[in-house]
């Protein structure tokens, strides 16, 4: 799989010159990650903006380690041939028409996973928008290079994605809202051959994979996905999609995924420490968090909340409880530290409200709930909100507030609410340092319950 990651040099058999076009797309994305060592072919140009194109894959100058497919499907078991007598042993098919579309589909990738397997060949796709390796700038993919180009933030989350534009979306999603580290980026298609199983192996050993989030239509080798994710220490979070009738059949028609017993699943899912989601925010929201830590595993977790509001702490109490979590019982010790900043009138308990000790001791209060509830034993995680004014009032020293938090080596989650663009500002400030955030209470209960679950 490593090649696939990792090529040196790489043939697009299918590039083009026209502006707009995907093959022109995928063109300007590769030669950006291999240079010189990129060979387009094409037998209609003889150059694409200045770099030589080859009419035939016979006539590059070396055996490229790896083939980028995108021509009509009907022309790729040709194409494969040529692969083969070049001696390319992989290849990502990126064009679609294939099992998707019907019988006659089926049997043109059945005729391509012939020639492959008779050459030794391992093929990714088809019906896919291939791969990004994050870390290493090279972007094997179709998708228009003004989404990505100056974009991303390398970091530890690998996304493995079976829809193609499906991805493209989640990328985009990811860049222009929430920003956060990426290391790869798959798009696994039909799953003719390389299929989630093949690309868990990789991550799982990859050194800079931390998280690995993954939507699947389909689990055709079920038993060793979920092998493979109860014996990594990684995080795997999975979106499954087709868990209705309806969605099964949506799935058959997208990539030819065939229904599998989501009761099972769901049981192997838990069983292996899979954190599942029901959707696709989710999905990206878990990952993210989880990539920035730490991770505390605890059986039912204790959760200190922090809020400004009463309310918002029986609603997160709650919500707390429906993803199996407890409320900590704060130490007598612990609540001693806190009625130093609250009123003599109140005495402080978990959900800590508090508006009171803000009232008299000004912003000084947080670090020392903060401070109180990571030193408590009893404490396994702590749910902070903060409310986020127009004027800003509250002049946060991110710096020294992220230090502290960090300091206590606990599942730490913020939920900002309140004017718009300050809570964008106050998410992004915390989340530059590391602290993740949330914009609804309930979502950061199933965060808070991913960061602390235990396997098994």
């Amino acid at each position: 799989m490593r090649t696939f990651f990792e090529p040196r040099s790489a043939a697009l058999i299918g590039a083009s010159s026209r502006p707009g076009r995907p093959g022109r797309h995928l063109f300007l994305n590769m030669r950006d990650g291999l240079g010189d060592r990129l060979y387009p072919v094409n037998p209609s140009a003889d150059e694409i903006d200045g770099t030589r194109c080859y009419h035939s894959l016979a006539e590059v100058p070396e055996t490229p380690d790896l083939a980028v497919v995108f021509i009509p499907a009907a022309a790729v078991p040709e194409a494969l041939e040529q692969c083969a007598a070049k001696g390319i042993r992989r290849v990502i098919i990126e064009s679609a028409g294939f099992a998707e579309t019907g019988p006659e589909g089926a049997q043109l990738q059945r005729r391509c996973l012939d020639i492959a397997r008779a050459a030794n060949m391992r093929l990714w796709g088809p019906n896919c928008m291939g791969m990004i390796n994050v870390r290493r700038d090279l972007v094997l993919s179709f998708m228009l290079p003004e989404i990505w180009k100056d974009r991303f933030v390398k970091g530890g989350v690998a996304l493995v994605v079976q829809s193609g534009m499906l991805s493209a979306g989640f990328l985009m999603q990811i860049l222009s809202k929430s920003p956060f580290g990426l290391s790869k980026v798959c798009s696994v298609g039909n799953k003719m051959d390389v299929d989630e199983v093949d690309i868990l192996e990789y991550l799982v050993d990859d050194p800079e994979t931390e998280v690995i989030a993954m939507y699947l239509e389909s689990l055709p080798r079920g038993r060793r996905f979920v092998e493979l994710a109860a014996a990594t220490k990684k995080p795997v979070v999975a979106l499954k999609a087709g868990r209705s009738a309806q969605g099964a059949a949506a799935a058959a028609s997208h990539t030819a995924s065939l229904a599998q017993d989501d009761a099972v699943l769901d049981g192997a899912f838990r069983q292996a420490g899979i954190i599942r989601v029901d959707g696709m925010y989710q999905l990206m929201d878990v990952a993210r968090c989880l990539s920035m830590g730490p991770l505390r595993p605890a059986e039912s977790a204790r959760v200190a909340v922090i809020t400004f509001s009463g309310g918002a702490g029986v609603v997160t109490s709650d919500d707390l409880a429906a993803h199996g979590l407890r409320v900590a019982e704060l130490l007598p010790a612990t609540i001693d530290r806190l009625r130093a900043v609250y009123p003599e009138w109140m005495t402080p308990m978990n959900p800590v409200d508090l508006y009171p000790a803000i009232e008299k001791s000004g912003p000084a209060a947080f670090a020392v709930a903060i401070d109180a509830t990571l030193k408590d034993p009893g404490v396994d995680a702590v749910f902070l909100h903060l409310f986020a004014p127009p004027n800003r009032s509250l002049n946060f020293d991110y710096d020294g507030f992220s230090g502290l938090i960090k300091s206590g080596g606990k599942p730490f989650l913020v939920w900002a609410l309140g004017y718009g663009p300050s809570c964008i500002e106050m998410s992004r400030e915390l989340e530059k340092r590391g602290i993740p955030t949330t914009d609804e209470i309930e979502k950061g209960a199933r965060i808070l319950a991913a960061m602390t679950k235990t396997r098994g």
